[in-house]
């Protein structure tokens, strides 16, 4: 599979510092993403962190979901790797998304 970052290239300037962990970690399903959490070593779990914590920090977590809405998954792959990093996130226990009370 392909490494080009294709239409990650149109993300806002703001979000273009999820292009290279998306493209690294490469997760194109959930089970990618699982299977990187069972072999994360402590530098990577840092960095994840990081990353989550520059997401959360001025909730940019839902400017990525519009672009993945502009730009789906099921026809960019790039785009699937987008989407599937927020699962590694997601599963991984990283907070990334303000979740507002009822």
């Amino acid at each position: 599979m392909s490494q080009d970052p294709g239409v990650l290239n149109l993300l806002p300037t703001e979000l273009q510092f999820l292009i290279k962990p998306a493209m690294h970690f490469a997760c194109r399903s959930e089970g990618d993403a699982f299977d990187h959490l069972d072999n994360l070593k402590s530098d990577d779990r840092e960095y994840l962190a990081q990353l989550a914590a520059q997401v959360l920090k001025d909730d940019k977590f839902p400017r990525v979901m519009e672009f993945l809405r502009k730009y789906p998954l099921n026809e960019y792959d790039e785009c699937s790797q987008l989407y599937f990093f927020f699962a590694l996130l997601d599963h991984g226990g990283f907070r990334f998304d303000r979740v507002i009370d009822p």
